[in-house]
């Protein structure tokens, strides 16, 4: 019967190798661990900016809507608008011609309105579902400025408004 042995290696070389090692893991743990953290606080940063668009292109689409809402109330049955009766006069500003209290957690919404004397017609100039009425028209530019409540929020539209008198 032969016997063999097998020379080992002392066990200090090992463990000499496997602290070196051990010193190594630690080392790329860490490089790795501030790699992630970077990218943690970048994408953070990101989603807060994105959200801060979000709220900022909301609060335009309200302003806008006042804005709407003062137009549609100005072209309604009863307007109540103050208007100048002159070419020669100043336009007119009609302060928070349109004014809605936000809803639970929604913003104030408000637009005012400037009326601008434009032209007086004469009798049947103009034609209104094609026909030449014998009436006299008021033309107007109407500025709608709507705006949210504490934010900076704001828009400006513009029609022209014709006004039909006997």
């Amino acid at each position: 019967m032969c016997h063999y042995s097998i020379k080992h290696r002392s066990d200090k070389h090992h463990s000499g190798g496997f602290r070196r090692q051990q010193g190594a893991a630690l080392l790329m743990s860490m490089v790795f661990l501030m790699i992630l953290t970077l990218l943690s606080v970048s994408a953070m940063k990101n989603s807060m900016l994105e959200t801060k668009i979000a709220a900022n292109h909301q609060h335009k689409m309200l302003s806008f809507q006042s804005q709407e809402s003062a137009f549609a109330r100005l072209l309604g049955p009863d307007p109540e608008v103050s208007r100048p009766l002159t070419i020669a006069a100043a336009p007119t500003m009609n302060s928070n011609y349109f004014v809605s209290s936000g809803v639970t957690n929604q913003p104030d919404l408000s637009a005012d309105v400037r009326m601008d004397f434009v032209e007086k017609s004469t009798p049947g100039q103009y034609k209104y579902s094609g026909y030449g009425l014998n009436i006299v028209t008021l033309k107007f530019n109407a500025d709608a400025f709507g705006k949210v409540d504490n934010s900076g929020a704001k828009t400006h539209g513009r029609m022209q408004v014709a006004l039909i008198r006997d």
